[in-house]
């Protein structure tokens, strides 16, 4: 328990992802977190009611780090790749995380503050309405995470193919994606 101070959620938070960083996804259960703070699974549940809220807390972490350097001064294809890449590098950090970032939805105390600069960006240089630019920045997100669920997946397990060939993967892929964007939504 001294490693993560006082019992709260946001030390639960630090834990579970320390945990999932070293027994991946599926080492994840409130019985393995208590004992990684050094208390009862039953003692958890006062800060963390349940481990949907806890698979929560962990998706709003990954996104939170993933985000955190946007700037969004920056075009918007600029942008949506700084996006993928910070996310890429996020999961890589936390591969055991992947599964969870895939399967749940960030809180919107998380993702809204994100919507105004990225709807500024989008909308300053495609030609999309907020709704679209809205999907269109999720949809990188979406991309980036299957792309990860393909190299981290297994998690603690090594990835099954050398690492270049998930640089280039990535690397079509989004480059494909934006195109895609700018052929269909450019102002030009």
């Amino acid at each position: 328990m001294a490693a993560y101070g006082e019992l709260n959620a946001a030390a639960i938070q630090a834990a579970a992802l320390a945990l999932v960083d070293e027994k991946g996804y599926t080492g994840l259960s409130m019985r393995n977190l208590g004992t990684q703070l050094g208390v009862t699974a039953a003692s958890l549940y006062y800060h963390v009611p349940n481990r949907v809220t806890l698979l929560r807390l962990l998706a709003d972490r990954i996104a939170t780090e993933a985000t955190a350097r946007l700037d969004p001064a920056l075009g918007w294809r600029d942008l949506l790749l700084s996006l993928a890449r910070d996310l890429r590098r996020t999961l890589a950090a936390h591969p055991g995380a992947t599964v969870i970032v895939a399967t749940q939805d960030v809180s919107p105390e998380v993702w809204e503050p994100l919507v105004p600069p990225l709807l500024a960006s989008l909308r300053a240089g495609l030609d999309v309405s907020d709704d679209v630019a809205l999907l269109l920045a999720q949809s990188v997100y979406v991309l980036v995470t299957g792309l990860a669920l393909a190299e981290f997946g297994d998690a603690p397990e090594p990835p099954a193919a050398p690492s270049g060939f998930y640089d280039a993967w990535f690397d079509v892929a989004v480059t494909t994606f934006l195109d895609g964007i700018a052929a269909r939504y450019s102002r030009e």
